[in-house]
């Protein structure tokens, strides 16, 4: 009996080790060697023991106890990578020793103090910076969007980063267009009131950041118009309004990489210690150089020019001393100007569009004129006029033209002037384009940047006369 007794209690020990290790889990151990994986985090709980924290997500790969990896948050603009130690992995509430993907949680053991967040990304060193960010976003909308509806208080937007925001309302609008499909009234109300709670966060993340980084153009010198042409069933064409692009630190590198071609330049947008850096850098986008509005991140979260910076109210100013602003003309001068070389179908094609534009917006367009002169000049008249009297001495910015012919500078605003001519006392004649090219070909804007200008010589001018006058019959 003693015998059989002891041999039960060895058997009973080793049925008891058999037990705790379940043929998956014996199977991962052999085939999981070392840990590969990333995980974007969308729950987080504190563990048993001090120092320890579950973090929930959805695993991309395989992990096993006791690797050594890193964490970090693709979307925050100060994020430093973390070093954390795997003390256990749980599938399904069991703790297993290793996992080869899926809905897990994974028990770190980090320093003191160490505070993580969902859309923060564990993951391993051979792990992309594409994949990195994928997680992070995934795991940012699962958690808002997905399974909360993006039903957040103020409080809560307020806590995420500018790029969790955007991302969050990116996505939420694909969700509400393709999976949330509810066409009555009451929900599109309650969609409509979460985004703009969502929009006017980010708006005011924005304005009030240290600093922000914008797309330029490489040729025009200025921020980079994103239009899009649509061609439409009837044969005719729509040009998108366009708008520029913005982002913030922490997509850094991963816009450089977008944005690597030779027409384009990232630049650092200071604010300022008067915070008003980026509203005036946005001011001239919309309001001197036409852009619509911003996209923030990508073309998916657009935000209105007028929702960043109200448009300049004029109404109380004599007419005479309203700045001369352009927005609409230079629109189509820094599109055309951004395209470069012309040499494919398609290219053409918008080329045309954008002339079109730009014949229609230049022959009401009203231009500063420098004047130089040692006389006290007259003061303009209601339109902005000058009217030289007999005698009086005047100079006039010209380069040489074509076939001899002078070329007259002329500004669309006192922004593109100043520019060239930083003399604040500088006198400038309002004139309209029709009023000099008879006696001058004319260099609109010429400065640092050639392709952000226009030269029109008579026969251009006459052009663009003939073609928005068959615009209007057509439409007559």
């Amino acid at each position: 009996m003693g015998l059989f007794d002891k041999k039960s209690k060895e058997n009973e020990v080793n049925e008891e080790v058999v037990a705790a290790k379940t043929p998956e889990e014996l199977k991962k151990e052999k085939g999981i060697k070392e840990s590969s994986f990333v995980m974007g985090v969308e729950k987080i709980l504190p563990g048993v023991d001090p120092g320890e924290t579950v973090l929930y997500g959805k695993m991309d790969g395989a992990a096993v106890r006791d690797s050594m990896v890193y964490v970090c948050n693709p979307g925050s603009d100060d994020d430093k990578v973390r070093q954390v130690k795997v003390l256990g992995i749980f599938e399904a509430n069991n703790l297993v020793m290793a996992s080869a993907g899926g809905p897990v949680g994974i028990v770190v053991a980090a320093p003191l103090n160490t505070k993580f967040k969902v859309g923060d990304v564990v993951f391993t060193p051979d792990v992309t910076l594409e994949s990195k960010v994928h997680s992070y976003v995934k795991a940012l909308t699962n958690t808002y969007v997905v399974e909360r509806g993006l039903s957040l208080s103020r409080e809560e937007v307020e806590a995420l980063s500018t790029t969790d925001v955007e991302e969050i309302w990116r996505f939420y609008g694909w969700f509400t267009r393709e999976i949330e499909k509810d066409p009555s009234e009451e929900k599109a109300l309650e969609q409509q009131a979460k985004l703009t709670l969502v929009c006017n966060t980010l708006c005011g993340k924005i304005m009030r950041a240290d600093y922000i980084y914008a797309v330029f153009c490489k040729y025009t010198g200025e921020p980079y118009m994103f239009s899009r042409t649509i061609a439409n069933e009837d044969g005719s064409y729509m040009c998108t309004a366009p708008n520029i692009r913005i982002f913030t630190e922490a997509y850094k590198e991963r816009m450089e990489e977008l944005y690597g071609d030779e027409k384009y330049v990232i630049r650092k947008i200071e604010n300022g210690e008067d915070k008003k850096g980026i509203y005036n850098f946005l001011g001239i986008a919309f309001y001197i150089n036409g852009a619509a509005g911003v996209e923030i991140i990508s073309e998916d979260t657009v935000v209105t020019g007028s929702s960043l910076v109200a448009a300049p109210d004029y109404s109380n100013i004599p007419k005479n001393s309203v700045p001369v602003t352009n927005p609409d003309l230079v629109r189509w001068m820094l599109l055309l100007g951004q395209m470069g070389k012309i040499e494919t179908d398609d290219q053409k094609t918008i080329y045309r569009i954008y002339y079109r534009f730009l014949a229609r917006e230049i022959m009401k367009a009203k231009f500063l004129v420098p004047v130089h002169s040692t006389d006290t000049l007259p003061a303009a008249n209601e339109e902005g006029r000058v009217t030289v009297s007999a005698g009086m001495s005047v100079g006039l910015p010209v380069l040489e033209g074509k076939d001899g012919k002078k070329a007259l500078r002329i500004f669309t605003d006192w922004r593109h002037l100043y520019e060239v001519f930083p003399d604040k006392s500088l006198n400038a004649a309002v004139e309209t384009l029709d009023s000099l090219i008879s006696s001058f070909e004319c260099v609109i804007n010429l400065g640092r940047f050639p392709a952000a200008g226009r030269f029109v010589t008579l026969e251009n001018f006459n052009e663009m006369e003939e073609l928005v006058r068959k615009e209007e019959d057509k439409q007559a």
